[in-house]
């Protein structure tokens, strides 16, 4: 047998590293960006679960919310999570003044940026 067809090279071998080398870095890489969107995704839902249930305690009031904001603390999934609430009159000719324009804003406490936005409309039928 020819000592040169014993096995690989040195170059060879080193190549082969390589190659795994970047396809396991691209993998993890891929991974992580994976994990931090669903992080983003589950906080975001649940930012969303949080607002809508506060809209419908506010719907449930049978009253419409006084304009302005407000802030409110509310724990859920074992965080405590905070809604800045923004009302305005929404006036028009056709309903007068039985409409609110809501804005509810939602993040975890501590946090800068919210996770999640909800506009809604709510109104009241005119008494006559």
């Amino acid at each position: 047998m020819n000592r040169f067809n014993r096995g690989f090279t040195l170059i060879e071998v080193m190549i082969a590293i390589l190659i795994f080398g970047l396809t396991a870095g691209a993998i993890s890489v891929a991974s992580a960006q994976a994990i931090t969107s669903a992080r983003q995704i589950e906080e975001q839902t649940e930012a969303r679960w949080v607002a809508q249930n506060y809209l419908t305690q506010i719907r449930l009031e049978h009253r419409l919310p006084d304009a302005g904001k407000t802030s409110k603390k509310i724990e859920f999934n074992n965080k405590n999570w905070v809604i800045d609430l923004e009302v305005s009159n929404v006036e028009m000719e056709l309903f007068g003044p039985f409409l609110r324009h809501v804005v509810l804003s939602t993040k975890i406490e501590g946090e800068e940026q919210y996770a999640d936005v909800l506009i809604a409309v709510l109104g009241e039928a005119p008494t006559q």
